[in-house]
């Protein structure tokens, strides 16, 4: 009887592992202990897939033995998609297409433009190159977008988010680049940029001297480095865009500068007249900080050279972002070069409302007049007397036209001149360098892209776009704090170790006591 209630209890432990198993395929559940949630799906793509109205199919195409590091990622990319059909209406449904071999799954994989991939892979000792495919087709009424590869999925669900968002809306907004001033060169010099944001908006260059109504369609104007002053009938075309409720950006780069010659010089743009009426100024200035970027320099050294890193006080590090503001407060820095300072105390005294984005260090300060950047050039530590300067910031506010008080321009139309606007945005950034490819490292783009779907009212996008990249800052502590956290961690561990050690000792010193009295020794 014994025996067989054992058998019993042993068959109901199985089955009940198995209907454990069968229900999980089923009812799918995760639970995600990190702070931002970084292994779960957006509110924001919660809604966007319980609120799909139609069909929406994601086909994936990926081989069946992949190698190594990409092994788990046909796991992975199922896991991120049972998680959205959780959430999801009926419409949404995903498949993993499968073939009668490797062959023919490349072939139709093909068919959607999702190319082969190389990998190195070992076989019998060798060094092996295999060809696999690993992308994804998003289908929704009669369009169609791929994802050609897919190596992890850290970045997934934006890139789910995107494609859904570009499939279903019926217009996507359009964002215009000024050109025609010296501007940063779109796309040629923000290639970055352009492949960040081009899934969910229009990007266009726009020349007003060229076309006057090229901001017609336009949502977001970017004003990215202008080197010479905008002419006075251009200026009357962005403030009637900005009437209008459009969002401009203003980048404004004051200082050209070369680190090579060592030489420094203001551009003729001074534009703060007119800025003015928008409540701000970008300061004719140049900023320096103790928290600054290296740079590589090569010094002659005993007959060669020498390659060396240096601190560089004009490449700013930022790390001083509103850690309130959705915008920046999972970016780890920003980096700037020959940046100015702005000022937004008239914004402020015309009741806008502004909101700082990033500031220089408790040690910084400014050039004014005469600049020196030579890398031999140090800076005496009683110059670093600023702290906090601001170098980005949001504007809000209902604006009335700068040329409500100003005579209109007589080279272009001005019916239907709007004297008073309604709310808009604006962005004040001293700087524009890092927007370019050679700056526009992972936070610097994010950064930007995060201020276009802010402007373009996204917000769900800038949460997931932050999501991969927040990074935890370490707390800055006194030099004997690190110390002390230093010598607890080398020490510890051992003396638990020896105590631990002891305790066992004693424990069995114990043990053996007690038998030589029970056997009597």
């Amino acid at each position: 009887m014994g025996k067989l209630n054992n058998t019993s209890k042993i068959i109901l432990v199985v089955v009940i592992i198995v209907l454990i198993n069968l229900i999980s395929l089923y009812l799918f559940t995760r639970i995600d202990l990190t702070a931002d949630r970084r292994y779960s799906i957006s509110n924001y793509s919660k809604e966007f897939v319980r609120n799909l109205d139609d069909k929406f199919t994601i086909k994936c195409f990926f081989s069946s033995e992949i190698p190594y590091p990409y092994n788990n990622l046909r796991r992975d990319v199922k896991d991120k998609l049972e998680e959205f059909k959780a959430f999801a209406s009926r419409y949404f449904q995903f498949e993993f297409v499968k073939a009668e071999d490797e062959q023919k799954l490349a072939m139709d994989a093909r068919r959607f433009g999702i190319p082969e991939v190389q990998l190195n892979t070992i076989e019998n000792d060798q060094i092996q190159i295999k060809k696999v495919v690993m992308g994804m087709v998003f289908m929704y009424e009669d369009k169609t977008e791929v994802l050609p590869i897919v190596q992890s999925t850290e970045n997934l669900e934006y890139e789910i988010a995107s494609k859904m968002n570009k499939l279903i809306k019926v217009s996507l907004p359009t964002i215009a680049f000024l050109q025609g001033h010296d501007e940063v060169p779109f796309p040629d010099k923000m290639q970055t940029i352009q492949q960040m944001l081009q899934a969910n908006y229009n990007l266009k260059p726009v020349n007003l001297k060229e076309d006057p109504k090229g901001l017609d369609d336009a949502e977001i104007l970017v004003i990215a480095g202008p080197k010479s002053e905008i002419p006075y009938d251009e200026k009357y075309l962005i403030d009637q865009f900005i009437m209008k409720g459009k969002k401009v950006m203003f980048l404004v780069g004051n200082v050209e500068a070369d680190i090579n010659t060592g030489k420094a010089t203001y551009y003729e743009n001074d534009m703060n007249e007119w800025f003015g009426h928008y409540g701000f100024e970008v300061k004719r200035n140049l900023l320096f900080d103790k928290r600054c970027s290296s740079i590589q320099v090569r010094q002659q050294y005993q007959g060669g050279y020498a390659i060396s890193y240096i601190q560089y006080p004009f490449i700013l590090d930022l790390i001083d972002l509103n850690r309130e503001n959705i915008i920046v407060k999972d970016l780890k820095s920003l980096i700037m070069a020959f940046a100015s300072s702005i000022e937004t105390t008239q914004a402020e005294q015309d009741s806008m409302e502004v909101i700082w984005l990033a500031r220089s260090s408790e040690l910084s300060g400014t050039q004014v007049g005469q600049l020196n950047i030579n890398l031999q050039y140090k800076i005496p530590m009683d110059q670093y007397n600023r702290s906090k300067l601001p170098v980005a910031a949001l504007l809000l506010g209902n604006y009335n036209s700068y040329f409500k008080d100003n005579p209109l321009p007589d080279s272009i139309d001005t019916t239907g001149f709007l004297e008073n606007g309604v709310q808009s945005r604006l962005l004040v950034v001293g700087n524009a360098s890092f927007v370019q490819d050679d700056f526009a490292n992972q936070n610097n783009a994010t950064f930007f892209a995060n201020v276009v779907d802010w402007m373009a009212q996204e917000k769900g996008l800038i949460e997931i776009r932050s999501k991969n990249i927040a990074a935890r800052q370490l707390k800055d502590i006194s030099d004997g704090s690190k110390g002390t956290i230093k010598f607890i961690a080398v020490l510890l561990p051992p003396i638990i170790v020896i105590l631990v050690g002891i305790l066992l000792w004693r424990i069995k010193k114990t043990r053996y006591a007690r038998i030589k009295r029970f056997m009597g020794v």
